[in-house]
């Protein structure tokens, strides 16, 4: 069961790959993207979060990004992973 949600990045494509890239693998997740779209896996204690993102919409302060969760424990409600995954980005 899919799950997706916006955020506003404070910053160009660019940036946030770059800033995703490292929140991420500092966590001992996966991410693998461009400046356009991308996937992503974090591990938690209780399960893998595996998502994507697409890149709707950059200007040069802010850049609009689709975030879609295909995978996350069963048990964790989705506000709950959105609240974390807005934290890596």
């Amino acid at each position: 069961m899919a799950a997706s949600f916006n955020i506003n990045f404070p910053g160009s494509p660019n940036d946030f790959v770059v800033n995703a890239n490292k929140a991420i693998q500092t966590q001992g997740g996966i991410f693998s993207g461009d400046q356009k779209a991308g996937t992503f896996s974090i591990k938690t204690p209780i399960g893998s979060v595996k998502g994507g993102y697409q890149v709707l919409n950059a200007l040069d302060t802010e850049t609009k990004v689709a975030i879609t969760i295909t995978q996350k424990p069963l048990l964790v409600p989705m506000s709950k992973i959105q609240q974390v995954i807005q934290g890596y980005f």
